[in-house]
């Protein structure tokens, strides 16, 4: 060997010569040679030179999500957001009792309740909302582009400092012994020898962990397993108590943490406390600096009777009010009913003691005290032997709140905000070791002290609700604003999520009164719903709206129209109604007949529109007739239903008729006549000469339809007080609505559609504006269309026939009247009589004593049409949206008349084109939302055509068709 000696016994010595005489000796055999000696060396340090790591909380072990320590295990889940507002006493009162129900079943266990907050999550909305924006227009030079928008999108949200409440449940899975703590240590050399040794605690468990997931995922808790970035998130908030929550967490690869790995929670944080002193500093790192916050911790004391859900909210949401973050800890034991007998039998046996002493020993009268605890124990005990064994468990706990501040000042002032918010019922102490309270917010942790124990039923427990937030919206679609409940929360909605995932009808109420925010609001919806991609059709009659068209940004792709002043025949009441075509219909299996049904429902349609405008337009007194009705409609019927045909010549076969005898016809073509002299009646009369002057050159993404200068009739007045004029503005505001409707057949039917229609009050007056709401109600999911219907009375959209069950988004604006509010909330289905109404009186308040500009941020009660139901609060004070803000303001203001220029020329058929960009070229080129290519150059898109609706449903184009021959048959019952 290299470096050593040959080991053996020694070199053998020569042989003698041998003797001839003599036979040779027998030589005894070699003996074996002895291995060679290692050489000896310095041994190696190997794994024990690792100095052990020793965590600084008693977790040892995190597994998906359940949480080990040396005594317990414990299984992790989130709590689904529970909403509160806008609900009925037994809905409230379900709620708790489903909760009290799931606790109840948790029996003999200890729970660990902790609610944080998690920063809202504006990266991954801004996300979702650019990848939901399909189609979205190019963006115009020297305007603020779709990046500009979104990012100032964001800036703002972020600038809001607003979170989202996150609720964390822990339930005992079962205790740990002496063997499970000595495999855990010695699991790096049993998962060598036995590695099924290791794995043996975590599958022993599997099935009491399904049988726990099972009971809390139930209606009530609505629990789910937490997650890896969930248990997380709960470590990180625990562990760093009070400092400020970082946007986002680094990605978790697995779900499970050994004890080395808790050092990332832990490591970087440190908790001191001088004596005595109010709070416990908490020192960490945020984004590589020092960080330090002061936390006091506080304690939930006595508590008064507290009446949930008939006058006080839910006693852990109230912390919610508060502008600052706040944590909760709650620890729980759920008694079982034994438990709770032998020890109400003693309480008992101690007051009927000291009842006997008073009354046998010393002939007094017991105190009052003595017989309510006798009363009380006695009404404890029938509870447990009565009803709902889960609903009447006894428990106890300790709850914890946590609030933070930059110095010891500015935590203990906040301790005094959450003091006063629950005064007088609910009394908050404020306990020593700071330092031993905090860390029980961390999972694992042993209680500080048995101090301040609450004891009460698991119904008592249930009604703090600690999961109730307000949940209104999506995170997929354009910002609202923000929630203006107990729970402060952006509000984002999808006008298109319920058409495209959900299968529901798009059709939406806003309603409120006068300066109440409906104009506003809409402006809103259809300039951010365009930036992503959607095409608007809005028919304004005031006008207001108009000024979206002037905006840079959407100048190229937008035209304005005041009816009053455009092309005549324009509103003619034939062409208002689509024309179905052959190629709408090949999917159908009977192409042809459906195409065929279809035109002649849209020809009905458009003899009953017919029929109603030329019977508004008589004086009330020859319309109520029933010998008008008949002579006008065998004109009409003798007219036809073609789209080429107008009212002229229906006037025009009233004076045949005339001629040939009948007088009435004459009687009322005369007064027709009369009529279409008035300036407006031109509308309906179009040049023959000419083509259909809605159609358009080129594709626009945005129509403004104003009626400026029209006067309609007051609001609730009876017909028979109609001028001529007012009778002549609520035909064609119903011809317009019937005009705005038609956009969204001839466009392709998967493209993201909206029409508002403001005024739409005139329209449940009219019989054929009635078809119109519930045909647009209809068809709204089969073409994709969000629609829009402004009024200032609930009353007017519920008259007409199905509107409340078919509308899905409602948003009501400030309302006075008490008959107003209650049909309001009938159309949010919310429930009446319980106080909601008054609430509606109360949206946005309005200074008194104040004579500057009331521009405060209008608020409004949102019905999302999920199930979600919050007053809300529209923001448009981002920066980036301060030019849309100033259009939109329609409060009046001397001021701006030296600044403003001429407005510009509404266009018509023909008219001047919108404004360009400022180098005087539109884009070249746009991909719609539906893919196709277009030139703006030209001014020309191909759009596949698909979907049949342009007609009336089934079964109400029948009733169409029904109606006009019932009276055509009675007309020649009287001839």
């Amino acid at each position: 060997m290299f470096g050593g000696k040959q080991t053996g016994t020694g070199r053998p010595k020569p042989a003698r010569a041998a003797r001839p005489a003599r036979q040779p000796q027998r030589q005894p055999p070699p003996k074996p040679l002895k291995p060679p000696k290692p050489k000896v060396a310095r041994s190696r340090a190997g794994e024990s030179a690792a100095p052990r790591y020793e965590s600084a909380i008693n977790l040892r072990s995190i597994d998906g999500h359940l949480t080990r320590t040396g005594t317990q295990v414990m299984a992790w889940y989130r709590l689904a957001p529970q909403a509160w507002s806008f609900r009925s006493d037994n809905q409230r009162e379900l709620l708790i009792h489903q909760i009290a129900a799931q606790l109840g079943e948790l029996q003999g266990r200890w729970l660990h309740l902790r609610v944080t907050t998690r920063p809202y999550p504006v990266h991954m909305w801004a996300e979702a909302f650019d990848h939901n924006a399909l189609g979205r227009p190019p963006d115009v030079a020297g305007a603020m582009g779709w990046d500009g928008f979104l990012e100032g999108e964001q800036r703002h949200l972020m600038g809001l400092s607003m979170s989202d409440k996150e609720v964390f449940l822990g339930v005992e899975i079962s205790g740990r012994g002496a063997l499970d703590r000595w495999v855990e240590r010695a699991a790096p050399v049993l998962g060598k020898l036995v590695p099924g040794a290791v794995a043996a605690e975590l599958a022993a468990l599997e099935s009491e962990v399904r049988h726990v997931n099972d009971l809390v995922a139930g209606t009530g808790l609505d629990a789910v397993p937490a997650l890896a970035d969930d248990m997380a998130w709960l470590m990180h908030r625990s562990c760093s108590l009070g400092l400020p929550a970082p946007r986002t967490l680094a990605s978790v690869p697995g779900g499970r943490w050994e004890t080395e790995d808790l050092a990332a929670f832990t490591d970087g944080v440190e908790l001191h406390q001088e004596p005595y002193a109010p709070t416990v500093r908490v020192v960490g790192r945020l984004r590589s600096q020092t960080v330090t916050r002061h936390v006091a911790v506080l304690s939930i004391g006595l508590m008064d009777g507290l009446r949930i859900p008939e006058v006080d909210d839910p006693w852990m949401q109230r912390s919610d009010r508060l502008s600052f973050p706040v944590e909760w800890s709650a620890r729980m034991y759920i008694r079982r009913p034994e438990e709770v007998t032998g020890e109400l039998q003693r309480q008992m046996g101690k007051v009927r003691s000291q009842i006997r002493h008073y009354t046998h020993d010393h002939d007094l009268d017991p105190p009052m005290s003595l017989a309510r605890q006798a009363d009380r124990v006695l009404e404890i005990e029938d509870e447990l032997s009565s009803g709902l064994t889960q609903t009447n468990t006894r428990l106890y706990g300790w709850w914890r709140v946590a609030v933070a501040g930059r110095d010891e000042a500015e935590a203990v002032s906040r301790a005094q905000q959450l003091l006063e918010i629950y005064r007088p019922k609910v009394s908050i102490e404020h306990p020593e070791a700071q330092y031993r309270y905090a860390r029980e917010f961390i999972p694992g942790e042993p209680l500080a002290s048995s101090a301040y124990r609450r004891r009460g039923s698991v119904s008592w427990a249930a009604a703090a609700v600690p999961a109730a937030t307000a949940a209104v919206g999506d995170r997929r679609g354009i910002m609202l604003g923000e929630t203006c409940t107990a729970t402060r929360r952006p509000v984002a909605w999808d006008p298109w999520l319920a058409q495209e995932v959900r299968r529901a009808s798009g059709l939406t109420a806003v309603v409120g009164g006068l300066g109440s925010g409906k104009s506003f609001l809409t402006g809103l919806i259809v300039y951010k719903t365009l930036r992503a991609g959607a095409q608007w059709t809005v028919l304004d009659p005031s006008g207001p709206l108009a000024e979206l068209t002037r905006l840079p940004e959407l100048a190229p792709f937008s035209r304005h129209i005041n009816l009053l002043r455009a092309d005549p025949g324009i509103l003619n009441p034939y062409r208002v109604v689509a024309e179905p075509k052959l190629e709408h219909f090949l999917e159908e299996e009977d192409a042809d007949r459906a195409w065929r049904r279809e035109r002649s429902l849209a020809a009905a349609t458009r003899r009953r529109l017919v029929l109603d405008v030329l019977t508004g337009l008589l004086p009330f007194d020859v319309s109520r007739l029933p010998h008008t009705r008949i002579v006008l409609l065998r004109a009409v019927r003798e007219v036809g239903g073609s789209p080429d045909r107008n009212p002229a010549q229906v006037i025009d076969v009233l004076r045949r008729h005339a001629r040939d005898g009948e007088d009435h016809a004459g009687v009322v073509a005369d007064f027709l006549e009369e009529r279409r002299e008035l300036p407006q009646a031109a509308l309906l009369f179009p040049d023959e000469s000419r083509d259909d002057p809605w159609q358009a050159d080129r594709e626009y993404r945005l129509t403004v339809l104003t009626m400026q200068g029209m006067t309609l009739p007051r609001p609730g007045s009876p017909r028979e007080e109609w001028t001529d004029g007012e009778s002549l503005a609520v035909e064609l505001l119903n011809l317009a609505s019937w005009l705005t409707q038609r956009t969204i057949y001839d466009a392709n039917r998967n493209t993201r559609k909206g029409v508002a229609l403001d005024e739409s009050h005139f329209l449940s007056q009219v019989p054929t504006g009635k078809v119109l709401i519930d045909r647009l109600a209809r068809d709204s999911r089969k073409f994709n269309v969000r629609a829009l219907f402004a009024s200032q009375l609930a009353g007017d959209l519920l008259r007409v026939s199905g509107f409340a069950s078919l509308v899905n988004a409602v948003f009501v604006g400030r309302t006075d009247d008490d008959e107003a509010q209650t049909e309001a909330l009938r159309l949010l289905r919310v429930p009446t009589g319980v106080g909601y109404e008054q609430m509606l009186g109360t949206l946005s308040p309005r200074p008194r004593h104040d004579d500057r500009p009331d521009d405060t941020p209008r608020q409004f009660v949102f019905a999302d049409g999920h199930g979600g139901v919050e007053k809300i609060r529209i923001d448009m004070e981002a920066p980036h949206l301060a030019h849309l803000a100033e259009a939109l303001d329609t409060n009046p203001d001397a001021a701006r008349v030296s600044a403003s220029g001429p407005p510009s020329p509404a266009v018509g058929r023909g008219g001047d084109n919108p404004a360009l960009p400022p180098n005087g070229t539109a884009p070249a080129a746009v991909t719609g939302a539906n893919g196709t290519a277009r030139s703006l150059e030209s001014g020309r898109i191909v759009v596949p055509r698909t979907g049949n609706g342009h007609g009336p449903t089934d079964d109400e184009g029948m009733d169409l068709l029904d109606d006009l021959d019932e009276l055509d048959h009675s007309g020649e019952g009287v001839r």
